[in-house]
């Protein structure tokens, strides 16, 4: 209660004697707020006078009333004059002086009212001294209260008021003076807190107002910026579907002025623009009536230009009581989308510059062929090929005559192949050849080294003749792969098998050459039993906090340690966990093991887990998180549950239902590596995450790039508008700790602090941490490091 007291006391005084200029903006608007009845209260004050003069002058000399009448109404006119002086002013900031002076002014007029108590009271007579009491009653309380919004100018003139009227009532022998002397004062109390309360108010309102205004200046910035960055365009109706606010460019894209525009409805306008024969709008206006969001609807309108597609998204917009009252959405012109399908169908399947077959055609062959083996027993081939010193002819000719080359490649390769058979460029000088139905080994070999001998022929390009050559790599199929990926591996380690030789050769593929391979199919096997095995440990990295520089959490990180191959990297073993499906028993054990850790070892400390997007698009998952925290009597506040950005391009309907269900036990959601995916406001703005985690590649160059500042601060900021907490991952140095100080981050975890290290040791570190000053490092950080975002040097 006392540092409560004192923190508001603190804040009355920088309002009104600070400098700086928020202060000085908020001094302002409460200067401006009084100034709006300034005319008021003074011609108030003047008919007081009157009013006065009159009722006293047969009771008070008129060489005394004059001068005292005289004197209120020359405050008045000078409190009329100033208000007129400060009117023609915009009044956006204002200095303590004028404070200062308003209140002289006020005290002083309170302190000319309160003569007419002070000297008349204790002897007029009883009808006289009431309507004197009701005057002096009712002036302090209309001028404290008139004077509210600059409390210092309020009990200036309250205060010389009511010191006037009870010091009257001192010298009057009424009976009951003691008792309305005691009533004054506890009056007079009352006011003082009735005008700082209502000062207080006004105050805080200000800064909501403020800080909204700020806000919503942010987001127009954002929305402006994606409407400038992109060819889409923002639209927003109400619920009687007009437009609201309509853009510039939305105008232009209906072809109507924007205040017309503002004054249609939505779908009026599209039916009156819609081309004969489309159902576009009716479907559109079926999607409206259903009152849910949705996506792509299109509509094929007329305009000057001709014909045009327009892609329609949208969301409803509810109120508090979860009414609607309208839409907002996206609009796209997707016309040379519509008009280019067939180009680009083409495009899709095959290579622009050699005519031939590209990646995806030569994928969707290989998996035709792997499933007619299967189905009829047939045999296949995959050949890879490439080019031979490729790179010196683009480098030393240009890459003109390396797309000629390529061009003459392709044709030499159709010249060779049956009619059942595909050739594909897989990109850059990369070919590949897919053989259907393979009776012998030996035709597909001749076949290759016919194409070795071709490739060998000068090619004349531009004038120029060039020499190259080409390596082949072969894979038989079944028998060395199984899938379209492992033929693809077969023949490309194949293909270095056949480079490394000496190029212009042909190899095939042999188990010895699929090192990696084996690898991965041992660490695949090899993952099934490390559980039961008891091979895996979590070890936990603190988080600190940057102000206090206090450890207040900690993250969760598996490691795998298998007694034959050592340490394995969870990123060479968490994709294959995801792949086979083991990731959700993995992932359980984790979770099951920090639970236990946070009623052992770790209590009371925020421990962070991390949770692949296959777990939490498992839909029971939500309910075995819920009995595993109820089974090791976990407190909600102390688990955090982190996801990447991963989950939220696969299922976002299933995504967005079961982080609503965490946080709907009580636990926090953090967005990790932030920045380096999908990310987008959209996501940010629908799904309910407290934390963003900023990703240790920007962290890494955040002293020597000034590219990765601007994000990490762009990000900061943006965590700050949307009421997220950060924290910077992989932070070594002081200098990344200093940057990311000074931008607002409110926590860090890295090797600055500490290794990954077991729940013990980590109990252990958090029981003899002793906080110390953080270890920032100002004297050897650069300017240009330290300079603000908007600094265009830097």
């Amino acid at each position: 209660m006392a540092s409560e007291w004192q923190r508001w006391v603190g804040d009355v005084r920088r309002l009104w004697s600070a400098r700086d200029a928020d202060s000085a903006e908020l001094r302002a608007r409460h200067v401006r707020a009084v100034l709006a009845t300034t005319p008021w209260t003074m011609a108030a004050s003047v008919f007081n006078v009157a009013l006065c003069a009159w009722v006293l002058q047969p009771h008070v000399p008129g060489i005394v009333l004059t001068p005292w009448a005289a004197a209120l109404v020359a405050m008045a006119l000078s409190g009329l004059f100033g208000w007129w002086r400060l009117s023609r002013r915009d009044l956006q900031a204002v200095r303590p002086t004028l404070v200062r002076r308003a209140t002289f002014h006020a005290t002083l007029f309170g302190a000319l009212w309160g003569l007419m108590p002070l000297f008349w009271f204790p002897h007029s007579p009883a009808g006289l001294q009431l309507l004197i009491a009701v005057l002096v009653t009712g002036l302090t309380c209309a001028g404290a209260l008139a004077l509210a919004m600059l409390p210092p100018a309020a009990l200036g003139y309250a205060g010389a008021m009511m010191l006037s009227a009870i010091v009257a009532l001192g010298m009057d022998d009424g009976a009951y003076n003691g008792v309305i002397q005691a009533l004054m004062v506890l009056y007079c109390i009352s006011l003082v807190l009735i005008v700082l309360a209502v000062s207080r108010l006004f105050t805080q309102r200000l800064r909501s107002e403020r800080d909204a205004s700020r806000q919503s200046e942010v987001v127009g910035l954002l929305l402006r910026d994606f409407e400038e960055s992109t060819a889409d365009v923002l639209w927003e109706i109400d619920s009687q579907g007009r437009f609201v606010q309509p853009s510039e460019r939305l105008a232009g894209l209906f072809e109507r002025p924007v205040k017309r525009l503002g004054q249609l409805q939505f779908l009026a306008v599209l039916t009156a623009m819609q081309q004969e024969g489309s159902g576009g709008v009716a479907r559109l206006k079926s999607a409206l009536d259903a009152g849910d969001p949705f996506r792509d609807q299109v509509v094929r309108v007329a305009t000057a230009h001709g014909p045009r597609w327009w892609s329609i998204t949208a969301k409803p917009l509810l109120d508090d009581q979860g009414k609607s009252r309208g839409w907002r959405g996206v609009l796209s012109d997707v016309t040379s989308e519509r008009q280019s399908n067939q180009h680009l169908a083409f495009l899709a399947h095959y290579d622009s510059l050699t005519g031939l077959a590209n990646r995806v055609s030569v994928r969707n062959r290989l998996s035709q062929a792997v499933d007619g083996k299967r189905q009829a027993g047939r045999n296949s081939a995959l050949l890879c090929l490439d080019l031979d010193n490729f790179k010196a002819i683009n480098d030393s000719h240009g890459h003109s005559v390396g797309d000629d080359v390529l061009q003459e490649v392709g044709r030499r390769l159709r010249k060779h192949m049956r009619k059942a058979d595909l050739c594909g460029r897989l990109g850059g000088d990369e070919f590949a050849v897919v053989l259907d139905d393979v009776r012998d080994p030996q035709e597909v070999l001749a076949l290759a080294d016919r194409l070795v001998v071709s490739m060998r022929a000068p090619c004349n390009a531009q004038g120029l003749t060039l020499n190259t050559g080409v390596s082949i790599g072969v894979a038989f199929l079944p028998e060395h792969a199984q899938t379209v990926d492992e033929a693809l591996v077969a023949a490309d380690l194949a293909l270095y098998e056949a480079k490394a030789g000496g190029r212009g050769r042909v190899a095939v593929f042999s188990p010895e050459l699929g090192a990696s391979q084996r690898r991965r199919l041992t660490l695949e096997r090899e993952l099934r039993e490390a559980l039961l095995r008891d091979q895996f440990q979590v070890l936990y990295q603190p988080q600190v906090d940057i102000a206090s520089w206090r450890i207040v959490g900690a993250e969760a990180l598996i490691r795998w340690n298998h007694p034959k191959l050592g340490m394995v990297s969870p990123v060479e073993f968490i994709p294959l966990a995801e792949e086979s499906g083991l990731i959700n028993n993995i992932g359980a054990w984790v979770l099951a093991r920090a639970c236990s850790d946070i009623q052992g070892p770790l209590a009371g400390l925020h421990v962070a887990v991390n949770c692949s997007a296959v777990q939490l698009q498992r839909p029971g998952f939500v309910n075995e998180l819920e009995q595993l925290m109820r089974a090791h009597q976990v407190p909600p506040d102390t688990l955090e549950i982190e996801v990447t950005e991963s989950l939220l391009m696969e299922n976002l309907s299933t995504a967005l239902e079961n982080l609503h269900a965490i946080k709907a036990l009580g636990l926090r959601v953090a967005l990790d590596d932030f920045g380096t995916g999908y990310s987008s406001l959209a996501y940010l703005r629908r799904f309910p995450f407290d934390k963003l985690k900023i990703d240790r590649a920007f962290i890494r160059e955040l002293i020597t790039t000034s590219d990765a500042r601007a994000i990490v601060r762009t990000i900061l900021n943006l965590a700050k508008i949307l009421g997220m907490d950060t924290v910077a991952e992989g932070v070594e140095e002081p200098a990344q700790l200093e940057v990311l100080a000074r931008n607002g981050c409110a926590s860090i975890q890295g090797f600055l602090v500490a290794r990954p290290m077991p729940a013990e040791d980590l109990a252990t570190m958090v029981r003899d941490w002793v906080p110390f000053r953080t270890p920032l490092s100002s004297d050897e950080l650069p300017e240009s490091v330290a300079a603000p975002l908007t600094d265009a040097r830097y």
